[in-house]
């Protein structure tokens, strides 16, 4: 076991962690980072489509800039959002992260007169390269600033535990470099949580492995709180055949360089969805597509399954082809573009909810332990965002270090880790039936996906905690790889994946009991208004003893508010 000491152990090498190193490495501070997969080349920051234009920037005229306010506040988080951390994000935005992403060499896609490419309508982008592959240019450039800082990192290495000091706060995190089969320490002052979204949770994900709530597990079981977990959003237009392409989309979202989006059409060939013609505020319309799409399903129209489609058949073809990627999927799947459309299907894409924080300096709930991106309940996607995470939780990190104490090599704690991940490698019982990890996560996502999918309700939720209570008590304790080999064992990371996937998806079916309305994404057959007399609130979650106890904290609505108290989910426009 190798022991490392730095001063901040960042988790996550996406948007968010790699910014808040950055600026720790600028402000003096050592900070060492810990990726499961390979800095800047894995998870949720990579499928970032375009880049939402914030405030006055790029001619965004004062309406604009409030329509942009208004649609992260109002359509990306349903008002469960500090309207203050986004009026502050949108600022840093526009006066900060678009010149600096310039200055660094991103490049903005431009027509042939040099002017900067917009989508137009009431909310404006821009996109590096292309729509619909911004991701990757924008993280190879986060890699390379990395590595030109020279600050340390260790890829491809799952961190399993926090480790805590005596005191109760937290001390580092303990890991397993999967290819070598070594275990790792890393002490540290603070440490810093990214390791974004908890997509892989369902039958149907657009997530990548790396996203098996490990950060959502590991915080729960040090005694961090929770907030709107149960708050899950999801892509209504993914490819549904062959299931392996689940991530390509043929998204309804407004086009770069086009007044015309993708349409939805369902079985019958009636079109259902025109972005541009049904909701020209919502830049990504997500929850509102969803909401049309359960219209097609309860009339027989439509599964979330398939049985709709979504094309460009209405569109010229080098008016999709020239900013965008949407044609290349017609393309690999032989299909005419663009005449033919494409059956779709609805995937879990990312959740609003996760560990609660102080949006001021992105702290948790325990001393020791901040939180950035995807993985905190503060605020709804985009990469924009996250990145603001990173820089928030730099300054909350720096302004606090020399308060944090020097952290403790606790042996017992390491050893109970170790004990552990040797458990799921070899077993408890050699006699016993072995349960194989990739089976029990494969059933854990279809447990998910049929019962606490896009729509629920009490019966379902509880039926999924009971099934997981089985889980737990027949097929955990046999929980064991297939192969006792250390090096190169990605049975063995299943294995460490499915109990931080069984841990979140628990939890998310308890918060999803809680909240007793439907909101945006997340739809109650039993309760199917929006509440906002009752539920435009935070939904905590918190460690009681041995269980759990919820609570309710309200939302300061300083900018927007809802019109109304209550209302069918269906029928609110966001």
């Amino acid at each position: 076991m190798r022991v490392f000491k730095t001063q901040v152990v960042v988790v996550g090498g996406g948007a968010a962690g790699c910014y808040a190193a950055l600026n720790l490495h600028r402000k003096g501070i050592k900070a060492v980072i810990v990726c499961k997969g390979l800095v800047g080349k894995s998870g949720a920051s990579l499928f970032a489509g375009n880049l939402v234009l914030s405030g006055r920037l790029l001619g965004n005229t004062e309406e604009q800039a409030r329509n942009t306010a208004e649609f992260l506040i109002k359509y990306h988080n349903q008002f469960l959002i500090d309207q203050e951390w986004a009026k502050h994000c949108g600022a840093w935005i526009a006066s900060v992260y678009y010149p600096e992403l310039e200055e660094a060499g991103l490049y903005f896609r431009r027509d042939d007169d040099g002017n900067m490419v917009v989508s137009p309508g009431k909310i404006r982008s821009i996109a590096a390269n292309v729509q619909g592959n911004s991701g990757v240019p924008f993280m190879d450039m986060r890699r390379k600033q990395i590595i030109k800082a020279g600050i340390e990192t260790i890829e491809e290495t799952v961190v399993t535990a926090l480790l805590r000091n005596s005191d109760g706060s937290v001390a580092g995190v303990f890991g397993l470099q999967v290819l070598t089969g070594e275990y790792i320490v890393v002490l540290a002052r603070a440490t810093i949580l990214a390791t974004g979204y908890s997509d892989r949770l369902h039958a149907r994900s657009t997530g990548t492995r790396e996203m098996s709530a490990d950060g959502i597990a590991m915080a729960w079981r040090a005694g961090a709180s929770m907030v709107n977990l149960e708050m899950q959003w999801w892509h209504t237009n993914d490819v549904a055949y062959p299931p392996t392409w689940q991530r390509m989309q043929i998204y309804p979202n407004p086009m770069l360089g086009s007044e015309k989006s993708a349409r939805m059409v369902n079985s019958d060939g009636e079109q259902f969805f025109d972005q541009q013609k049904d909701d020209p505020l919502a830049f990504g319309p997500y929850t509102v597509q969803l909401k049309a799409l359960a219209k097609q399903v309860h009339a027989g129209k439509a599964r979330y399954t398939g049985g709709y489609y979504a094309g460009f058949d209405h569109c010229a073809p080098g008016e999709v082809e020239a900013y965008t990627t949407y044609a290349k999927v017609y393309r690999q799947l032989g299909m005419d573009f663009p005449k033919s459309l494409i059956e779709t299907a609805v995937t879990a894409h990312y959740r609003q909810g996760g560990i609660d924080v102080d949006t001021t300096t992105m702290s948790s709930s325990i001393p020791g332990l901040y939180v950035a991106g995807g993985v905190g309940g503060h605020c709804n996607g985009l990469i924009a965002l996250v990145t603001y995470d990173g820089k928030v939780v730099a300054d909350g990190v720096a302004d606090n270090l020399s308060n944090l104490r020097e952290p403790d090599l606790l042996d017992q704690q390491v050893k109970q880790e170790r004990d552990r991940l040797e458990t799921l490698l070899y077993g408890n019982d050699a006699r016993a039936e072995p349960c194989a990890p990739g089976e029990l996560k494969e059933a854990v996502r279809a447990l998910m996906w049929e019962k606490a999918g896009v729509e629920k309700d009490a019966r379902s939720l509880n039926e999924a905690l009971e099934d997981f209570s089985r889980i737990r008590r027949e097929l955990l304790p046999r929980l064991r790889a297939n192969a006792p080999v250390r090096a190169a064992n990605y049975d063995w990371l299943d294995a460490i994946d499915c109990v931080n996937m069984i841990d979140a998806a628990e939890l998310v079916v308890l918060s999803s009991l809680q909240r007793e309305e439907s909101r945006g994404p997340f739809m109650r057959r039993d309760f199917p208004e929006t509440d906002n007399q009752n539920w435009l609130t935070a939904n905590l979650l918190h460690k009681a003893g041995n269980g759990y106890r919820f609570e309710k904290r309200p939302y300061n609505l300083s900018m927007f508010r809802p019109d109304f108290s209550r209302a069918n989910n269906l029928e609110v426009p966001w």
